[in-house]
């Protein structure tokens, strides 16, 4: 397995802020039940900051190992980009 940078180095990226601005835009929007609850617990940021990190490593795993980034990002984006509160029941 590849050596992994430690989160306080990703968050430097301006492509890992971009990932994350994306998970945390979509958390908010389209699973606000979730973030409230995350936020009353102080879990919020932990939560995004650690989804966003599986999704940098796996999109990173991918795309060394030659996929395009359109097909990584069908590997990775999920982790992100959770369904709709109310389509997951």
């Amino acid at each position: 397995m590849p050596e992994r940078e430690r989160l306080s180095i990703l968050k430097t990226y301006p492509a890992f802020q971009s990932l994350r601005a994306k998970a945390e835009t979509h958390q908010l929007k389209f699973r606000p039940k979730e973030s409230a609850r995350l936020k009353k617990a102080g879990a919020f940021d932990e939560i995004i900051d650690e989804r966003t990190e599986q999704c940098w490593n796996i999109l990173s795993d991918c795309r060394s190992g030659g996929m395009h980034l359109n097909e990584a990002e069908e590997i990775g984006l999920p982790i992100i980009l959770l369904p709709e509160e109310d389509e997951e029941q």
